[in-house]
C-alpha cells in the first residue's frame, strides 16, 4: 500500500528550504553578496524574509568593526583614526549598494522640497538627485565618519553590531506602524504577505545583539536607535500618507547615524 503523504524528513527538508530562502532573500535584498535564491518566492517569503534583516545589520556592524580596527591598526597603531573610519564606511556602503543612502536622498529631496503630497512623492521617484538629496547624503557620510572616528576600536563595536541591527528591524516596524503611501513600489512588494513570526524574531536578534554588544546600554542604545528615526518617520508619514521604500532607507541610515552618536556619548559619560 502506497501513500502519497510526505514524509518526516521530506517534510524536514521543505522547512529548512523555506527558511534558506528566507535568508537568501534578505541577503540579496540587503547586500551585493550575489547567493542564489532557489524556489518560488510567495508574497509570504518576502515578508518573513524581514526578520532576518536585523541578523544582516549585525553582520554588516561586526564587518564594519573589523574593517574599522583593522584600518586602525594599521595606520594608528590601534587608536582611533580619520582614515580608518572613512574606509569603513565607504566599504559598508559599498556593501549595501548605497541602497539605504539612495532612499535617503530621495526622501531628503521630496520632503524636504515643501511641496504638497503628490508633489513630493513624484520627487522621491524621480532619478535625479536634488540639492537636498545630496545635501543629506554629505551630511549623514560626514557624522558617521566624525563619530566613528572619535571611538577607539574597542569602543566601537558596540554601536556598530547593536545599532546596525537596530536600524534593520526599522522597515519592518514601519509595515506594521504605517500604511504604504504608493500604489506600486519596491516597498509594496512586502506589503501584501503574511510573517507573523518575523517581528519576534527579529526582534530578539535585535535584543541579543544590544546585549552582546553593552548589556543594559546596548539594550537602551538599541531602543533609541529605533525610537528616534521612528518618530521622524510618523512625521513624514503625516505629510504622505504613508511611508515608501525610499523613507525605509532614510530610516535605517538615521538610526545608523543615531547608534554612532549615542556609541560616542555613552563613551564619555558611561566609562
Amino acid at each position: 500500500m502506497t501513500t502519497d503523504a510526505p514524509t518526516t524528513e521530506q517534510t524536514r527538508r521543505s522547512w529548512l528550504a523555506v527558511r534558506w530562502l528566507r535568508f537568501t532573500l534578505a541577503v540579496t535584498f540587503l547586500t551585493r553578496l550575489p547567493l542564489p535564491v532557489r524556489g518560488e518566492v510567495t508574497p509570504d517569503d518576502l515578508r518573513a524574509s524581514m526578520g532576518w534583516y536585523p541578523a544582516m545589520g549585525a553582520a554588516l556592524g561586526l564587518l564594519g568593526w573589523g574593517l574599522y580596527l583593522g584600518g586602525a591598526t594599521l595606520f594608528a597603531w590601534g587608536e582611533a583614526s580619520l582614515l580608518a573610519a572613512a574606509l569603513a564606511v565607504i566599504l559598508l556602503e559599498s556593501c549595501t549598494g548605497a541602497l539605504h543612502l539612495d532612499g535617503l536622498m530621495d526622501t531628503c529631496d521630496g520632503v524636504g522640497s515643501g511641496a504638497p503630497r503628490e508633489r513630493a512623492l513624484e520627487i522621491m521617484k524621480d532619478s535625479r538627485v536634488g540639492a537636498m538629496g545630496v545635501f543629506g547624503a554629505v551630511a549623514v557620510l560626514l557624522i558617521k565618519v566624525a563619530a566613528l572616528a572619535a571611538l577607539p576600536p574597542a569602543k566601537a563595536l558596540f554601536p556598530l553590531l547593536a545599532g546596525w541591527a537596530a536600524a534593520r528591524a526599522l522597515p519592518l516596524l514601519n509595515l506594521l506602524l504605517f500604511p504604504y503611501a504608493r500604489s506600486q513600489g519596491t516597498g509594496g512588494m512586502f506589503t501584501t504577505g503574511r510573517a507573523p513570526h518575523a517581528l519576534p524574531l527579529a526582534l530578539l536578534v535585535v535584543a541579543a545583539a544590544g546585549w552582546l554588544a553593552g548589556r543594559v546600554d546596548g539594550l537602551l542604545l538599541v531602543v533609541l536607535a529605533i525610537a528616534i528615526p521612528l518618530f521622524i518617520q510618523a512625521r513624514i508619514a503625516a505629510k504622505l500618507g504613508g511611508l515608501t521604500g525610499d523613507v525605509y532607507g532614510f530610516g535605517i541610515e538615521l538610526s545608523e547615524v543615531t547608534a554612532l552618536l549615542l556609541g560616542c556619548v555613552f563613551a564619555r559619560w558611561l566609562p
